[in-house]
């Protein structure tokens, strides 16, 4: 009967953030050595440490011949995606990497990631075209309509126009 292994170290609070549910990373305990590492599960299974390589970690990484893998963070789901870099091609020095996982080897890294700043400040509107009364009243009139009446009104079209 297989036993899980045990984690001989905490897991960082970062990583819930870092490799939600919904990704198809997973965070698990390495067989090998029990620390923490990031695999990969969705073509062929890779495993990552998971501190973050940037600046000076990532020269260590390369002079070390380290394999990494350039995190790319996609908000509109909220978790990131490894992309291969193929040796030294790809690696850029303002990218953001993961090392890959060598059992018994220290870590390159331990930084967290954060995910990006958001386009604007929470709390403030996106930038909306600005409206003039008419409009605001023409949208509150056609709002306020019921769904019988609002089926034979005509469109007006961008030119002001009525449509067809």
């Amino acid at each position: 009967m297989k036993t899980k292994q045990r984690a001989s170290e905490r897991k960082p609070p970062w990583l819930r953030t870092f490799v939600p549910k919904s990704s198809p990373l997973v965070v698990t305990v390495c067989e090998g050595c029990g620390l923490y590492i990031i695999q990969d599960r969705e073509n062929v299974w890779e495993s990552w440490d998971y501190g973050l390589v940037e600046g000076d970690d990532l020269t260590v990484a390369i002079i070390l011949g380290r394999p990494v893998t350039r995190v790319t963070w996609l908000p509109s789901v909220g978790h990131p995606l490894l992309r291969s870099t193929f040796g030294s091609r790809g690696i850029m020095p303002d990218g953001q990497y993961l090392a890959r996982h060598m059992c018994h080897l220290a870590r390159i890294s331990v930084k967290p990631f954060k995910p990006p700043r958001r386009g604007r400040p929470s709390g403030k509107p996106w930038g909306w075209p600005k409206l003039s009364k008419q409009e605001i009243a023409e949208f509150k009139r056609i709002w306020d309509m019921p769904y019988s009446q609002l089926k034979h009104e005509k469109t007006p079209t961008n030119h002001g126009r009525p449509g067809r």
